[in-house]
């Protein structure tokens, strides 16, 4: 068990979905640390599918890389919901960081894009994002999701990068090789995070 160091995630309920459960530990172990009182798992997409229509969390953190059904799986049946489920937060938490993966995550409604391996203050960021400056959502036909003009400043400037020694260009992105943090976040978006 956790101890608490402050209240910040109190009211809020979280849905981890994650097949590896280290990886839930570390991601509850996080949002225990803020208080969080409510947090439910799944191993998969469908998992978390059946949990959410029963139980609907404030935010759902999620593996991309999932079977047999894959976190955009998710993503996509949650956007497509007649309900008030389609307009739950998501938090992409993976290592799936290839720019197509990640575009194809944008253009599902993904609300939070994060890169493993991700530090607390990442992950702690965005969900600070998600709960002080919720995006609206929008309905534009074949798009469903969070409004992707992002404010100029919203999260943490000096954020680490990924990538050997901590330094990766930040300017080029190179196909074969993953995005870093901050690509990620122009990409799903539409600017820089910064730090207030």
């Amino acid at each position: 068990m956790v101890t608490a160091t402050s209240d910040y995630l109190k009211p809020i309920s979280f849905l981890v979905v994650d097949d590896r459960a280290y990886m839930r530990r570390v991601i509850k172990g996080i949002l225990e640390t803020l208080g969080c009182k409510r947090i439910d798992e799944a191993h998969h997409g469908g998992e978390a599918l059946s949990i959410m229509r029963s139980w609907p969390p404030d935010i759902v953190l999620t593996e991309a890389l999932l079977q047999p059904m894959s976190g955009v799986e998710l993503l996509k049946a949650v956007r497509a919901d007649k309900g008030s489920l389609k307009f739950t937060p998501i938090i992409m938490i993976t290592s799936e960081t290839r720019r197509e993966r990640v575009i194809a995550a944008r253009n599902s409604g993904v609300t939070e894009y994060v890169a493993k391996p991700f530090n607390a203050k990442s992950l702690i960021l965005r969900i600070r994002e998600v709960i002080e400056r919720p995006r609206p959502f929008v309905d534009v036909g074949l798009y469903f999701g969070p409004d992707r003009r992002r404010r100029s400043e919203v999260m943490s400037e000096g954020e680490e990068k990924r990538g050997k020694g901590g330094q990766r260009p930040t300017t080029k992105e190179d196909p074969r090789e993953g995005l870093t943090q901050e690509q990620i976040d122009k990409l799903v978006a539409g600017d820089a995070i910064r730090d207030r």
